[in-house]
């Protein structure tokens, strides 16, 4: 298995923001972490120009797994938006060596507390922009794509995700499976795990804590609050067993990407570093 790591991991959801850490502070930190990949983070994050990307990445011994592009998915003009950021994100990664793209929904399309299901024209819109967003990166640019379910999307319940499994080809579009985000929803993410593993070819490692998601739920926190009061945690402090995940995963011969993720979007910038190697270190005792 490949350890990677994601800007997501610092508390950086945008291209620019004047909360999040530096995209350099990030990348030695990364290092410092001892992590040898990450992904880029949204588009603008880190250095756009290859040559560039290539040099900040070599100099600090990284490489690239993979970029993620959040999208409104499910929007009358969701497709015809999507493509040329599809084609922008794919460029840059057939450039650099990533092999991955994470297609997301946007939560910035759901107002907070309101409901987010999707029926009708609107989750056919979304199946219609994933569809051709997996045909573009597959079959053109000779990438791999994934879909990323998330809390406060269309894409969220467990149903919902095995509703999007089942609406497309499982040729062009994997699961990027988030264990955080899939208990976050109330769902035992090590059994989805093992029933759906042909179709997960790139994991997300991300832990809960069951206390405080009770506490949001109970008191009806918005997801992005709960994600500052650090509902999302080390690996080792959760309700999901990594143990067995990786056992699971090693049994059955999987050598693809782990990312290393903690949602924690804003934070202050001396947060990050030491949970990041904490969670290297996690993965260390359980042989990876």
């Amino acid at each position: 298995m490949k350890i990677a790591t994601a800007p997501d991991a610092w508390g950086v959801w945008y291209a620019s923001d004047p909360r999040q850490v530096s995209w350099e502070r990030y990348l030695d930190e990364v290092r410092d972490a001892g992590y040898s990949a990450t992904e880029t983070g949204p588009y603008g994050y880190l250095p756009t120009d290859p040559a560039k990307l290539l040099d900040e990445l070599g100099s600090r011994g990284l490489s690239v797994s993979g970029t993620g592009i959040v999208h409104p998915l499910s929007t009358a003009d969701g497709l015809s938006t999507l493509l040329p950021r599809v084609r922008q994100t794919a460029e840059l990664l057939k450039a650099t060596g990533g092999g991955w793209i994470l297609l997301m929904d946007d939560s910035d399309l759901y107002p907070l507390g309101k409901g987010r299901e999707l029926a009708g024209a609107e989750w056919s819109r979304l199946v219609e922009a994933t569809r051709a967003a997996a045909k573009l990166t597959v079959e053109e640019y000779g990438l791999g794509f994934v879909f990323h379910p998330h809390v406060g999307t269309g894409v969220e319940t467990e149903p919902e995700i095995i509703r999007l499994l089942e609406e497309t080809d499982e040729k062009l579009v994997g699961l990027c499976f988030d264990f955080g985000h899939h208990a976050y929803s109330g769902y035992d993410p090590v059994a989805f795990m093992k029933r759906y593993a042909s179709r997960i070819p790139y994991y997300h490692f991300k832990n809960l804590d069951g206390a405080m998601r009770k506490k949001i739920a109970d008191e009806k926190i918005d997801f992005v609050q709960g994600f500052q009061m650090g509902v999302m945690c080390e690996l080792d402090k959760g309700v999901v067993d990594f143990a067995e995940v990786t056992d699971f995963l090693r049994a059955s011969g999987y050598d693809g990407y782990v990312v290393v993720e903690q949602d924690m979007y804003p934070c202050p910038p001396e947060k990050p570093f030491p949970i990041a190697k904490h969670n290297r270190e996690v993965l260390r005792r359980l042989g990876l």
